[in-house]
């Protein structure tokens, strides 16, 4: 698999869960235009993009990014005013961290974020 791996990372396990990894973007997606939350939906669409082209080093880098897990904008802090919307949008970043631990790409710092919203 030559171009495939990085560092110590094999996205070859990330290729093989690609239609879990579309499924849990295409609901934060949803959740997050309905909330008005446009910018952070982009950057999912963003990552949609990467994983289809299978662009794996700009995926990564996003995917563990401070638009991601960073402070104030980032993604995982949106504010979501419907409390079942907003329960909805938890379960799937964990559900997005527990995807991105199985596939061995986790950042640094993400676990704690899975921890709060547990």
């Amino acid at each position: 698999m030559f171009g495939f791996k990085k560092k110590d990372k094999d996205f070859a396990l990330v290729l093989g869960e690609r239609k879990n990894y579309l499924a849990i973007f295409e609901i934060l997606i949803g959740l997050l235009k309905k909330s008005e939350n446009f910018g952070q939906a982009k950057i999912i669409e963003n990552l949609v993009i990467l994983i289809q082209r299978e662009d794996w080093q700009l995926f990564d880098k996003l995917i563990n990014g401070v638009n991601m897990w960073g402070g104030s904008g980032a993604v995982w802090e949106v504010n979501i005013q419907d409390e079942a919307e907003y329960k909805k949008f938890q379960r799937e970043i964990i559900h997005l961290i527990n995807l991105m631990e199985r596939t061995k790409i986790l950042g640094n710092g993400v676990k704690r974020i899975r921890k709060l919203f547990e």
